[in-house]
């Protein structure tokens, strides 16, 4: 998620709306930005009529639903302004830390929901939390001052005429209505609502759920407000540098190094964990959803993506409904997983309650065995496998692959990122030892496209098998599918029959388990008799060229030779072995064509 620029947090009390703190402490606009800015020309300053004032420019960009405050009557608007700004720093990203105090925290009926703010070329997403009278844990607050507290939760308190809040509270304590953890972003315009959909679903929602629980056991928003807030009061009075008071709520505020640690991870597309309050583990990121990935230039990687993905139901491979991991390909039971890491770092950063199959599974799991023979060795049910499954994709401790072997056709990835070869060569030789083999001299090898067993020694297949593994975990190869292709004879159909078997061919994936001749289907053309006539001519081009068994083979997997199915499907789906399928293709080379792809 590189367009993350900041995360804020915003927080309404009896004293008033307080910009907290944000991370980084500087955050700085996108480039686009001040490219745009540098174009205005000089004639078009000129026609411009007369400039707004600051605050008319402020109170332009709140929202319809947000409260603004009342104009301030005396002449010490800029030192009013100065009190209210964040212990020093009166502005973030050229914007008023006043303004966005107060854009920042709705009323309360737009709380506890989606919030989205576009100023300029930022977004602004977050989900702020409104804290009731009966919500609050605050070991602060007291009856006398919950009760000047009103039912709107973010706009509980009165402005003076100066344009500030006034604290309703006569002891001086200050109660927290209303938190708000803001995301700031600055998204293309295309994948605004992509991006920010994702990030409000993935994290913001979550983290601003996990904050609210925590406030509610014990007060913890209440604490670390308060924590903040007298840091930044002290900093205002003794004139501390704001880099020095950016360090010291660092080092005293856990909600603050929370905020650090998350924007970290999220701005490097990264998984955060941290640990709430020492109380609640939580692991925030945006997902990236298998060989959807893509690149920082936007290229897509082409991770072994076949057309089972498109096609495939679990429902005709194991009669059994599949299951589906928000925008994850569909798992199927010839397929397999790779672990990105060593089974060892998976289990450690597992947590103390997690399940036992899952562990078995890390510490079982092999890419030459597919989950229907892993799930057969757990002896669990084949769909647990696949939740499992999808749990270890999502959270990028392993990819979705299909089983690795000898007999598998591999080539150089065009995606491989081979920039630090020299580094890359190092590492391979720390994890694989092959006589008289390195990284370049394997890829040299599979540069041109061809199956392993032709570059790899018997005597040392299986290094080569664990080379290949590595080669595969790293994206640096990627492995080819063979489709098939059905070519009839030229004067077999007509283009009508043609077009009505290429039909019948596409959608006969939706009845897979009882597929029939696709003459059966051939009903377009314009007379009774040449239908018959085309069901002789392919009856005869069946039958004439191979046994009957074969014949018979051959009449099943028609359906599937239509370029959208892999050999390693079919082999699944109707139960045959790759010898049976060889035949296939020795006695009816004539009228298949195979192609290979990734």
């Amino acid at each position: 998620m590189n367009s993350l620029l900041a995360i804020l947090l915003v927080v309404n009390s009896t004293r008033g709306h307080h910009f907290m703190f944000s991370y980084p402490p500087n955050p700085q606009r996108p480039e686009s930005y001040h490219e745009d800015i540098a174009t205005t020309t000089i004639q078009e300053k000129k026609n411009e009529q007369q400039p707004k004032s600051m605050k008319d420019v402020e109170e332009d960009r709140l929202p319809p639903n947000a409260s603004k405050p009342p104009r301030k009557l005396s002449d010490d608007t800029d030192s009013s302004e100065r009190q209210d700004a964040f212990a020093g720093r009166d502005s973030i990203f050229g914007i008023s830390v006043s303004f966005l105090a107060d854009a920042l925290a709705p009323r309360s009926e737009l709380c506890d929901r989606k919030f989205q703010l576009s100023i300029d070329d930022l977004t602004f997403v977050g989900h702020p939390v409104s804290l009731t009278q009966e919500d609050s844990r605050s070991p602060t607050s007291s009856p006398s001052s919950s009760s000047d507290t009103s039912h709107n939760g973010a706009s509980t308190t009165t402005r003076n005429e100066e344009g500030h809040h006034n604290d309703s509270k006569p002891n001086g304590a200050t109660h927290m209505t209303l938190f708000h953890v803001v995301f700031v972003m600055s998204p293309p315009d295309l994948e605004l609502n992509t991006r920010t959909d994702a990030i409000y679903a993935h994290v913001v929602r979550r983290y601003a759920a996990a904050l609210q629980y925590e406030q509610l056991r014990c007060g913890y928003i209440q604490d670390e407000f308060e924590k903040i807030l007298a840091l930044r009061d002290d900093a205002t009075n003794k004139g501390t540098p704001y880099d020095v008071l950016m360090q010291s709520i660092l080092r005293d505020s856990s909600l603050a190094r929370d905020i650090k640690q998350i924007y970290a991870a999220i701005s490097t597309n990264n998984i955060a964990h941290i640990i709430i309050n020492d109380f609640i583990d939580l692991s925030l990121q945006i997902p990236v959803f298998g060989d959807m990935a893509r690149q920082s230039d936007g290229v897509a990687l082409p991770l072994a993506r076949t057309q089972d993905y498109y096609y495939a139901s679990l429902m005709d491979i194991y009669g059994m409904s599949g299951y589906e991991y928000d925008n994850y390909p569909i798992i199927c039971p010839y397929h397999t997983l790779l672990l990105l890491e060593d089974p060892e770092e998976v289990l450690k950063n597992m947590p103390l309650d997690a399940s036992p199959t899952l562990v078995q599974l890390v510490q079982i799991l092999t890419p030459t065995q597919s989950l229907q023979e892993l799930h057969l060795l757990l002896d669990c049910s084949l769909a647990q496998i696949y939740r499992l499954a999808a749990h270890l994709i999502y959270w990028r401790k392993a990819k979705l692959i299909h089983t690795i072997h000898a007999r598998n056709i591999y080539v150089v990835s065009p995606q491989a990122k081979l920039d630090d070869l020299e580094s890359l060569n190092t590492d391979f030789k720390m994890h694989i030892a092959i006589p008289n083999l390195d990284l370049p001299r394997l890829l040299s090898e599979l540069s041109i496209a061809k199956p392993l067993h032709m570059i790899a020694p018997k005597e040392f297949r299986n290094q080569y098998l664990e080379a290949i593994t590595y080669l595969v975990r790293k994206d640096l190869v990627i492995q080819l599918h063979m489709f098939l292709v059905l070519i009839l004879p030229a004067d077999g159909m007509g283009d009508d029959e043609d077009d009505s078997f290429s039909r019948r061919s596409s959608n006969s994936n939706t009845n897979m388990p009882n597929p029939s001749p696709p003459m059966d289907t051939i009903s377009s053309s314009p007379g009774q008799s040449s239908v018959l006539e085309s069901r002789n001519r392919f009856k005869r081009l069946v039958h004439d060229k191979a046994p009957k068994e074969i014949a018979e083979l051959f009449d099943r997997l028609t359906p599937f030779m239509d370029g959208k199915h892999h050999i390693e499907e079919i082999i699944y789906r109707e139960g045959v072995t790759r010898r049976q399928l060889s035949l296939v293709l020795k006695y009816y080379r004539d009228n298949i064509v195979a192609v290979y792809h990734y």
